[in-house]
Order: C-alpha cells, then sequence, then structure tokens
C-alpha cells in the first residue's frame, strides 16, 4: 500500500458501477458512474491504474470485473460484505466512497476469491442445490394435497419405495385430478436431474481434487456429493489457520458476545460466511446420526440432553468440522478409534 498513489472504490451492480478515484492523503480525484463493464471502466480509470489498488464488494456481477482486473495484472482486492454490513451509511455513492478510503487506511476487510475451478465448482452446486429445492417443496405439494383429499397413504417414510407404489396406483385409478398427476412427474423429473448433476459434479471434483474427494468420504455421514459441497467451500485448507475458524466460518459455533469484562454465549448464528457449507454438515449429521458410529452416538447421547434434534444435528456438524480439519491438514483417512 505504501507504494500505491491512488485507491479506487467500486461499487459494482448488475447494470451500472459507481467509482471513486482517492489520493494519498484522501481527496477525491475522479467519481463516476459507468455501464458495469470492464472496457468502459477501463477508460475512466486508466490514468491511475497502474499506481492504485482497487476495492469492491462481492455481489453476484462482481466476478467477471474482478477476472478482468486481475488478467491485467491490477491489485484489486474483494471485500468481506458481512463485516461491511456493520456501517449504518448505505447507497451506492458513499459505498464506493468508504471502500476506497478503507483501502487508503488500510482497513479494508479482504474476502477469499476461489480459483476458477472452484467457481465452477460452487456454480455446479447451486445449480444442484435449488433442483433439491424444488423437490422438496414439490415434495410438499403432493403431500398437502392427499392430505386435503382425506387419501391415506402406507405409514412408511414418503417417497419411499412402498409409498410410491400405492401413489402411482391411486394415479393409474383414472379418479385423480390432473394436479397430483403432473406435481408427481414433475418431483420425478426434478429427481432425475438432481441425480444426473450429481454424478456430473462427483466426476468434476474427482478429476481436480481425487485426494481430497476420498479422504472426506472416509468421515461418517459424508457420500460422493456432501464431500463436494465441503470441497467447493473450504479448500484450500491452509486458510483456516485452526479447527475453530473453520467451526466459525461454517457458522455451526454459537456468537460470543464480551463487554466490560463479562462473556456470554449466545446462538447459533442464523446465516453463515457459506450456507450451502452449513447445509450439507447438517445433512451429513442427519445421516451419521442413524448409523452405528461413534458420531451416531454422539447425536443420540445429544438429542436425548437437549430434546432437540437440531441442536444434536449442529453439535455433530461441529464436530465433523474438527474431524473434517485434522483429515485434510494431516492427509489421513478419518480414524474413529483416534478423532
Amino acid at each position: 500500500m505504501k507504494n500505491k498513489k491512488y485507491f479506487i472504490g467500486l461499487d459494482v451492480h448488475k447494470e451500472k458501477t459507481t467509482y471513486v478515484v482517492r489520493d494519498k492523503i484522501g481527496n477525491i480525484l475522479s467519481d463516476g458512474e459507468t455501464a458495469t463493464l470492464y472496457s468502459e471502466l477501463y477508460e475512466r480509470l486508466e490514468p491511475y491504474l497502474k499506481s492504485s489498488v482497487i476495492g469492491l464488494e462481492s455481489c453476484t456481477s462482481y466476478y467477471t470485473l474482478y477476472q478482468n482486473f486481475l488478467k491485467n495484472n491490477y491489485n484489486i482486492k474483494v471485500a468481506n460484505t458481512i463485516q461491511l454490513r456493520q456501517l449504518i451509511a448505505k447507497n451506492d455513492t458513499l459505498d464506493a466512497r468508504r471502500l476506497a478510503e478503507m483501502l487508503r487506511l488500510g482497513t479494508f476487510p479482504c474476502s477469499y476469491i476461489p480459483g476458477e475451478k472452484i467457481q465452477r465448482l460452487r456454480s455446479l452446486l447451486q445449480v444442484r442445490h435449488s433442483l433439491v429445492e424444488e423437490k422438496t417443496r414439490c415434495n410438499n405439494r403432493i403431500q398437502a394435497f392427499l392430505d386435503r383429499n382425506g387419501i391415506v397413504m402406507p405409514s412408511q417414510d414418503a417417497f419411499g419405495k412402498k409409498w410410491r407404489q400405492a401413489l402411482l396406483q391411486y394415479i393409474g385409478s383414472g379418479e385423480v385430478s390432473l394436479e397430483i398427476r403432473y406435481e408427481y412427474d414433475h418431483f420425478v423429473y426434478l429427481e432425475k436431474q438432481s441425480e444426473h448433476l450429481g454424478q456430473e459434479i462427483s466426476g468434476y471434483t474427482m478429476k481436480h481434487w481425487k485426494k481430497e474427494y476420498i479422504l472426506l468420504q472416509s468421515i461418517t455421514g459424508f457420500g460422493p456429493v456432501l464431500s463436494c459441497y465441503i470441497i467447493a467451500n473450504i479448500l484450500p485448507i491452509s486458510r483456516f489457520s485452526s479447527n475453530r475458524k473453520l467451526r466459525r466460518y461454517a457458522g455451526v459455533v454459537p456468537a460470543f458476545h464480551e463487554s466490560g469484562g463479562k462473556k456470554s454465549k449466545g446462538h447459533i448464528p442464523k446465516t453463515s460466511s457459506r450456507k450451502l457449507l452449513r447445509w450439507a454438515l447438517i445433512q451429513a449429521a442427519n445421516s451419521a446420526g442413524r448409523t452405528n458410529s461413534k458420531l451416531g452416538y454422539y447425536y443420540r447421547k445429544k438429542k436425548k440432553q437437549k430434546n432437540n434434534a437440531g441442536i444434536a444435528h449442529v453439535a455433530v456438524a461441529s464436530s465433523m468440522i474438527d474431524i473434517i480439519y485434522k483429515v485434510l491438514t494431516t492427509n489421513k483417512p478419518y480414524n474413529p478409534k483416534i478423532c
């Protein structure tokens, strides 16, 4: 930062980007708006770029701009938006000015930006996750329809083999409305799509992170697809200096508050840095809870103590983070007798 003369803040949106250029003492040398295109921003900022550092917030539209500046060897940083949310004032011009000022003062909260391979894996998982969420909504609509119409189904788990056979028998009876037929067809389509995409994601992950992929599947509760969620969100593991920092990142430990020398333990945060990471951990904890493993015993113990399955899932997920950290930092498969 000492050799930099200019500090450029960018507030990026889909259609437009607001920019502000400050000098070393904080004076605003240039500001304005352009379309969110590298060519237009370059034209406005070219006089300052060689001796500047650029800062922007992460959003749905930032990545292409970030990659273009990076490929042209310009110093660019992406802000951690969770830390920025604590600030009160909010509009595009103030955001750009604030980013430029934080760069100048050395208080810019940097965010980790993954490489292109990890970024692609995250994008694939986002698509799969949207299919899974829609499948769950479709599942709920089908069961609501059955309840509304007083249709009694087998006591087995919904959408299990016998349950489906009974539903298909009902659909084939000829006395059913079009609603349930189309809902079930939609459910089957979503199921097949998410399954096929899961196979593609597993193949892509195996190709690029074979060692980590195999190591993660040695942990109770983690199958081929859930292991991909972990790889997409925490690699490289070297960016976490301890298992506790990884737990905090995943959002599976309570928040702590300290004031006046007193510390208080809060609740599990509703949001985390990586929403899909926490989701995958909870799914793995749920799977592990049904086994006769060490993690399965721990889940049942916590569930009995707290009388709450959700708390038990989070407790197991937190333990899983410790195991994941050890497995990936030692490059050794999970051994329940040691961990």
